[in-house]
């Protein structure tokens, strides 16, 4: 299963503001991917390595991210081995280096039937 969602982010004096479409959080009940896509940021963005946790803190750590086309595109790969609830804090990088950090969409895993 995939669950594709567009990420816009728009960055004014210093702050930046992200919004998805669709919008979270994100109900999983079996192993997904989630891809998150940049689209119409302004300046240019590039995602970073995302920022997860976990709670319970000692669910099983089932959530694997990997960056693709030209760190546009952020897709994670959730095997739903538990029943918990993950923030994820998308992070991207504007072209001076600096870099943003998002409000954490959520991932609500139902685990295992």
């Amino acid at each position: 299963m995939s669950i594709n969602v567009s990420v816009t982010v728009n960055i004014s004096n210093g702050e930046a503001s992200f919004s998805y479409a669709p919008d979270g959080p994100y109900n999983v009940t079996e192993t997904t991917d989630l891809v998150f896509t940049l689209s119409g940021c302004v300046p240019d963005l590039t995602f970073k390595d995302p920022l997860i946790s976990y709670v319970p803190v000692d669910a099983s750590r089932d959530i694997t991210p990997v960056l693709s086309h030209g760190n546009q595109t952020l897709t994670l790969s959730d095997t739903d081995a538990d029943s918990e609830t993950i923030g994820v804090q998308l992070v991207v990088q504007d072209t001076y280096g600096n870099t943003y950090a998002s409000p954490d969409p959520k991932i609500i895993n139902k685990g295992p039937k």
